[in-house]
């Protein structure tokens, strides 16, 4: 992660009043002599759907590049540390047995950390190239902290820009090269054109690199949990009334952008290997000339299950020295060397793929696995025996469904277990003269209040995507009559939009495209309070209200992306460290979103309620809430998290919980709902504790802002 091609970071908007600059190399940098003062920053509030101008110190675009540049988790990695350092001495020594001196080059060196180690290792001479400026900054710094200030030659650069020769930025071409340029697909990063360029401008041709190679793998797997993440399931609603999908949905190419994801914390009972997995690329990246800008394999497999294949898992691995003896491996437990002991990372995950057209196979039958790839991207098809993959371009998504919906948000929809709650619901509150206003982005809710009979159902979509694709199912489920769609904000909706009808029976998830944090979705409730006088004195508001619940956590590995770095293989980092939290203190929330089902975690605590909101009062009639809580230890142990979720509450017991699958037991492994994100705040040091001390902690909700803020006392 710390290349040349990672250097675009989001920001939150420029000031309107103050430009910010730019360098020559495109990065923010604090506005000249206005440092440390404030200006205005337009921002979208989830909550109140509005837009918003927030007043931020004049230099936060600059400072939000550098914490989004963090590579925290990237140097905790301990074997990749440890593998490319022991790469690095194998390369050193063999070039000094040739008799040659070792001029090192490195691409995109971060906080300097192998530079350092080839210095270390023997390089006479050490060049480093870093374009993102403050972490260039950062990288000299933290070298003559090492007391490598001199040895090591930095070029605040991308290496394409470099100059070799006598009046150049390098004065020959190096014979060693060490990079890490690689994502989770590999090659996302710009590793092709990286190397390839490397190898004809910055490199002598008898050179070694480290990594030498990087060989691919991929597994078709078998597995209806997973086709969720890509396909939309029928939903059956009651006896002989069925939703149904168009069918471009199932044959689209699906999303452009990569499912990376720890595939490990998938349980392994939810899908099944169609056979073993095969080699499909091996990138040579020690000879120049070597690396296609496009390529494809074809291989033809036996199938060892009958079934269908819904997915490919793809991961790979790098031979790490010239001879190819150490190897560092991003596979799965289940093709790991080390099997449940393999070591965590974060900036290499395995990612899944979905092939335009699922096959099916029978036990003992071959078929074939066609990969291909361009400069940045991967995709497989796996047609049967006598068919050729139709897709020679990279797939894109032209039905809209995985435009307008993320992998998360589709395989929710498809959720039985949400579904039943939905239909147990509104079977008890629809007749056949209610009128239905459903409030979510891409809900099918409105589809099963009409099939339940709803006299007549109006769809608020105010997100233009999901109103789309929610058309185009009302559509092909032919309920144009019943359901009205309607394209705005529920702040723009007059009494013309609901035809004359009173709504009776509100509907949400809720869930909205926007939302980052589990209560953003409390914009259901701020959607029903602008909406009220258009409503029905007596109406139903589904769900009736939501709660927050926190608990204290010891996550195995996930504190290692806030942690610092402090000394790794013997190079003290705290530089890093300091720049890293100084500009994420600035820009960074103190609780962020995460999958937590893919981060193993123990709770540390009970749960505890935070807030609980009724969506039944007007927002902006409810209080200012301040509220002390504590999260009580019953045993000793260690605390590096606290995570929050939301349960909405439709009543008669039916909760929809963004939290935990079942009750979190103190000690035990929680087990988190896989199609949202929680909230946590992740402690900058872990805390020891003991049983029967507690954490306190403050949380406000300002209704007329729409915000929930924490004080954490620790």
């Amino acid at each position: 992660m710390s290349g040349d091609s990672s250097l675009s970071n989001p920001t939150n908007g420029h000031s309107e009043s103050e430009p910010v600059n730019k360098g020559v190399d495109g990065v923010a940098k604090p506005p000249d002599g206005v440092l440390g003062t404030k200006c205005f920053v337009s921002q979208s509030n989830p909550v109140t759907g509005q837009t918003e101008w927030v007043m931020q110190a004049s230099d936060y675009d600059y400072h939000q590049e550098i914490a989004r540049s963090a590579y925290a988790d990237m140097l905790h990695d301990t074997e990749r540390n440890q593998k490319y350092y022991a790469a690095l001495v194998k390369a050193v020594q063999l070039m000094k047995k040739k008799g040659h001196k070792v001029r090192a080059l490195d691409i995109g060196t971060g906080t300097g950390l192998l530079s350092m180690m080839a210095a270390s290792a023997g390089a006479d001479t050490v060049t480093a190239c870093e374009a993102f400026q403050p972490m260039g900054k950062c990288a000299k710094e933290v070298m003559t902290a090492n007391g490598f200030g001199e040895k090591i030659n930095l070029i605040h650069s991308r290496s394409t820009d470099i100059t070799v020769g006598t009046d150049g930025m390098m004065p020959r071409r190096a014979n060693l090269l060490v990079t890490e340029v690689f994502d989770t697909e590999l090659i996302g990063e710009g590793a092709i054109s990286t190397y390839t360029h490397a190898h004809e401008h910055l490199l002598e041709e008898d050179c070694l690199v480290v990594p030498r190679a990087a060989n691919m793998y991929v597994q078709p797997v078998s597995c209806p949990f997973i086709r969720r993440w890509n396909d939309p399931q029928p939903l059956q609603v009651r006896e002989g009334e069925e939703i149904t999908f168009p069918p471009q949905f199932y044959s689209c190419g699906g999303a452009p952008s990569l499912h990376d994801l720890q595939l490990d914390q998938l349980d392994e009972d939810l899908f099944t290997p169609v056979c073993d997995p095969v080699t499909v690329f091996r990138f040579d990246f020690s000879k120049g000339g070597q690396l296609k800008k496009k390529d494809r394999s074809e291989v033809v497999v036996k199938s060892q299950v009958e079934g269908q294949v819904d997915a490919i898992f793809m991961w790979w691995d790098l031979e790490m020295d010239p001879q190819g003896e150490i190897i560092l491996t991003c596979a799965p437990r289940w093709a790991h060397p080390s099997g449940d002991q393999l070591p965590w990372r974060d900036h290499w995950m395995q990612s899944i793929f979905y092939p335009t057209k699922r096959t099916a196979v029978k036990q003992g039958e071959s078929f074939h696995i066609i990969s291909q790839h361009d400069e940045y991207s991967l995709w497989f098809e796996t047609p049967s025996l006598g068919q050729t993959a139709a897709v020679t371009e990279r797939p894109v998504c032209e039905c809209g469904l995985h435009i307008a919906l993320s992998r998360q948000r589709l395989a929710m929809l498809g959720d039985p277990v949400r579904n039943n709650t939905y239909l147990t619901v509104l079977t008890k509150h629809i007749t056949s003269s209610s009128v239905c206003l459903c409030i979510s982005d891409g809900s099918l809710l409105s589809l099963m209040a009409a099939k339940l009979g709803a006299k007549k159902v109006f769809a608020l979509e105010g997100n233009l995507l999901c109103a789309r694709v929610i058309r185009n199912i009302v559509k092909e489920n032919k309920l144009e009559d019943r359901i009205v769609i309607i394209e705005k904000r529920a702040s723009e909706v007059t009494e013309e939009d609901f035809q004359g009808f009173k709504v009776d029976v509100v509907m949400g998830e809720p869930s909205f495209q926007a939302h980052m944090l589990p209560w953003d979705n409390m914009h259901f409730w701020y959607a029903v309070s602008s909406l009220t006088p258009l409503l029905s004195s007596n109406v139903c508001v589904l769900p009736a209200s939501m709660t927050i619940h926190a608990v204290a956590m010891c996550f195995k590995d996930l504190w290692k992306i806030r942690a610092p770095v402090g000394v790794c293989e013997g190079f003290n980092l705290s530089i890093f460290d300091k720049l890293i939290k100084t500009s994420s203190d600035i820009v960074d929330e103190n609780v962020e979103p995460q999958p937590l089902w893919e981060y193993p975690g123990q709770a540390m605590s009970q749960p505890t309620e935070v807030l609980s909101l009724h969506f039944n009062t007007p927002c902006l009639d409810v209080p200012l809430a301040q509220h002390n809580r504590q999260l009580v230890f019953p045993q000793e142990g260690t605390v590096n998290g606290v995570a929050m979720w939301c349960d909405f509450d439709f009543g008669d017991g039916h909760i929809i919980s963004t939290g935990p699958g079942q009750k979190a037991c103190v000690g035990q492994n929680v087990k988190w709902d896989q199609y949202t994100r929680q909230a946590v705040h992740l402690c900058h040091t872990p805390l020891s504790v003991r049983s029967g001390q507690s954490l306190n902690f403050d949380v406000q909700f300002k209704p007329d802002e729409g915000g929930v803020h924490f004080v954490w006392n620790f």
